[in-house]
């Protein structure tokens, strides 16, 4: 089962790892402003703003079928929704601050 702690947890340690991992790795790294820059944290704060932005309409599908899948009613739903969307929205406006502030220096 996906929900089982045997699955939850190495995919949880992981995923911890390497969020903690990666941002320190490309702390003092060239930023990539232009041109493909597949890794995350090697991005300005406008290219992260930017992928922020081209991620909606995979937040939506990923919305969508988990809902479908998981069978939620429709409470569930909002929360699931609005949880999402709050990230993105709080994402979003950190990277375009971020970004403002750096384009003033």
């Amino acid at each position: 089962m996906i929900f089982s702690l045997e699955f939850l947890l190495p995919v949880l340690l992981v995923t911890l790892f390497v969020g903690i991992l990666l941002p320190i790795l490309f702390r003092n790294k060239e930023k990539v402003d232009k041109g493909p820059g597949l890794v995350y944290y090697k991005l300005s704060y406008r290219r992260k703003m930017i992928r922020t932005l081209t991620t909606i309409p995979l937040l939506i599908i990923i919305i969508i079928a988990t809902s479908y899948l998981a069978d939620l009613d429709a409470v569930e739903i909002l929360l699931f929704s609005s949880v999402f969307v709050a990230m993105t929205i709080i994402q979003f406006l950190y990277n375009y601050i971020k970004w403002k502030k750096l384009e003033k220096e």
